[in-house]
């Protein structure tokens, strides 16, 4: 019978790949998820500063406020209607005021296929902001 020494570790350089892939596809799907909640949070609360000031920049300064463990630098912010067309420019009240929110998360292991991955929130309100 030959010795079996160095079969461990064989053994264990053999699953070493599986487990890395296993740990990092968890910490991925673990960060979009955060970012999603951070996302549909900041979105909520933007449209509600909106609904209740219809100033686009306090729009803006919620969502980098509320998108705490996310970077607001690159937290991109789409609001509809834009503050210079009707019914925001005239007298809003009652009309949707509608965020969108977008966060691009960089995939570590870009090179199989997928580069990154765009995370997204949305909410809309009725304004009650009076001019």
């Amino acid at each position: 019978m030959k010795s079996d020494r160095g079969q461990a570790i064989v053994e264990f350089a053999m699953v070493l790949p599986l487990l890395l892939a296993l740990i990092v596809a968890v910490v991925l799907v673990a960060e979009i998820g955060v970012a999603r909640l951070a996302l549909e949070h900041a979105a909520a609360e933007a449209a509600r500063t909106g609904a209740l000031t219809n100033d686009d920049d306090l729009v803006r300064a919620t969502v980098a406020a509320a998108v705490t463990p996310l970077d607001p630098k690159l937290v991109s912010v789409s609001i509809d209607p834009p503050r210079t067309q009707p019914p925001r420019s005239g007298a809003p009240r009652g009309s949707l005021i509608r965020i969108r929110v977008r966060y691009v998360i960089p995939v570590p292991l870009g090179f199989v296929g997928l580069p990154q991955f765009v995370v997204e929130g949305a909410a809309a309100r009725r304004i009650e902001w009076v001019p």
